[in-house]
C-alpha cells in the first residue's frame, strides 16, 4: 500500500470516529445538562459540534470518493451490483442522515430547544455507520 493509500484510509478512520464519538458524547451529556448550561457554554457546545461534523464530512466525502477509485467502485455495475457496493451505498445514505440530524440538532440546542430526540436519532445512525464500515472492513458480503 502506497504511503497516500496510508494517508487517506487513516485520515477516513480517524475523522470517522471522531464525529461518531462527538455525536454519542453529546447525546450521553447534553440531554441531562442542557438546561443548566449557560447560554455561552451551550453556543460552544454546539459551535464545536458543528465544527466536528461538518470538516468531518468534508474529509470523509473526499476520502471516501478516493477510496472509491482505489477499490474498483467505479468499474461498471461494481457498486450497485455487488454486497460490497450495496454497503458503499449504504454508508453514503447514512452518512448523509447524520449530517442532517447533527445539524437540525445543533440548531435547536442553539435555540436552546431540546433535541433529545434528534441527537438519540443521530447516534443510532452513527452507530449503524459504524457497523457498515465493520462489515466492509471485514469482507462479510
Amino acid at each position: 500500500m502506497a504511503v497516500t493509500e496510508t494517508v487517506v484510509y487513516a485520515l477516513h478512520l480517524l475523522f470517522a470516529g471522531l464525529w461518531t464519538g462527538s455525536v454519542l458524547f453529546a447525546t450521553a451529556t447534553l440531554p441531562g445538562v442542557a438546561g443548566s448550561l449557560p447560554a455561552s457554554a451551550r453556543d460552544s457546545f454546539v459551535g464545536t459540534l458543528r465544527n466536528v461534523s461538518r470538516g468531518s464530512s468534508a474529509v470523509l466525502l473526499l476520502s471516501g470518493g478516493y477510496m472509491l477509485t482505489l477499490a474498483g467502485y467505479t468499474d461498471g455495475g461494481t457498486l450497485t451490483g455487488t454486497g460490497r457496493g450495496h454497503l458503499v451505498l449504504t454508508m453514503v445514505v447514512l452518512w448523509l442522515a447524520l449530517a442532517g440530524l447533527t445539524e437540525v440538532a445543533a440548531g435547536k440546542l442553539e435555540d436552546g430547544e431540546d433535541a433529545t430526540s434528534i441527537l438519540y436519532g443521530a447516534s443510532v445512525v452513527a452507530v449503524l455507520l459504524l457497523l457498515d464500515a465493520g462489515a466492509l472492513a471485514g469482507g462479510a458480503f
